[in-house]
């Protein structure tokens, strides 16, 4: 994989929640900082912490340095402190908004979504860090995600357009200013969108089981990533049962069976993505050493 990696900036770890992108997305970083680059990964899963693979606390709405690699910071976006940072960052907006149209909409049920993935947003703008490696939420959850900001930047430009028309019949001014930072914020999403395509610096990975239903959910975001003009060139397949453990062991075979049986599936039905396999670990992948075995696994 570490052609696939060569010279880009922002790394996705994306698929079913469960499957281990936090591990994959973390050892990535881990590694990277072990080449001499300055990285960042940012976990945009409201549920799952960074804090507990690295075994320290990473912060919320500000990054934090890895204690023990050189080179790594951390940020674990949660939900709801990205939604006092998007408030706060709107207000001048929002003062002229709420006399207009209420506090409503800023308090809709996707306010938090709509919050994180502001935050998440800037860091694809900054070039404060040589790499960015993003732990995404699972696929349904990315996926509006990239989605929602657009519809509601487009139904706040619609109405606030709305009133320009309805003031200047009436000769009531409205501010103009409003409806420009809107506009900037818009083409911050739309911008946003474009780097998430450009394969020439990102890259997309996918992480998977051989299983049923993560098989399925892969194809499913394959598709739905590709309606956002977004390529994923690349599959892991995580907790593979090596060879080397079965002994005769009449359950681990069958497991192994099984699982040979998905990776049959999945060389078919994706096979022109590149596929790497990860065994399935003794223990519990945490701490900077078992990522480091898992980024020699990935990229050598």
């Amino acid at each position: 994989m570490q052609d696939l990696i060569n010279n880009k900036k922002f790394l996705f770890f994306g698929g079913k929640g469960g499957v281990g992108k936090t591990t994959m997305a973390s050892s990535t970083a881990v590694w990277l900082a072990d080449q001499g680059y300055d990285t960042l990964v940012v976990a945009t899963d409201p549920t799952v912490s960074l804090s507990a693979i690295f075994e320290q606390q990473i912060g919320e709405t500000e990054v934090t340095r890895i204690k023990e690699v050189k080179n790594l910071c951390g940020l674990n976006i949660n939900p709801k402190k990205a939604s006092g940072v998007f408030q706060a960052r709107l207000n001048h907006m929002v003062d002229e908004l709420t006399g207009m149209f209420g506090k409503e909409v800023m308090s809709t049920p996707c306010a938090e979504e709509m919050a994180a993935f502001d935050q998440f947003v800037s860091y694809l703008n900054s070039d404060e860090h040589d790499i960015i490696v993003f732990d995404t939420a699972p696929t349904g959850h990315t996926l509006r995600e990239l989605s929602m900001p657009f519809d509601w930047a487009n139904y706040i430009s619609r109405q606030l357009q709305n009133r320009l028309v309805l003031g200047k019949l009436l000769n009531i001014k409205v501010g103009g200013d409003t409806l420009d930072n809107l506009n900037i914020e818009q083409k911050r999403y739309e911008n946003a969108i474009k780097i998430l395509a450009d394969t020439k610096t990102t890259l997309f990975t996918l992480v998977l089981l051989a299983e049923n239903l993560p098989i399925e959910e892969t194809a499913r975001a394959i598709e739905n990533l590709s309606q956002l003009k977004i390529n994923v060139p690349a599959l892991i397949i995580n907790e593979i049962i090596p060879t080397e453990v079965l002994k005769g062991n009449w359950f681990l075979e069958k497991r192994r069976s099984t699982q040979d049986r998905y990776l049959d599936i999945i060389g078919k039905r994706f096979k022109d993505l590149y596929k790497k396999e990860v065994p399935l670990f003794e223990t519990d992948i945490t701490g900077i050493e078992n990522m480091r075995k898992i980024g020699k696994i990935l990229y050598g």
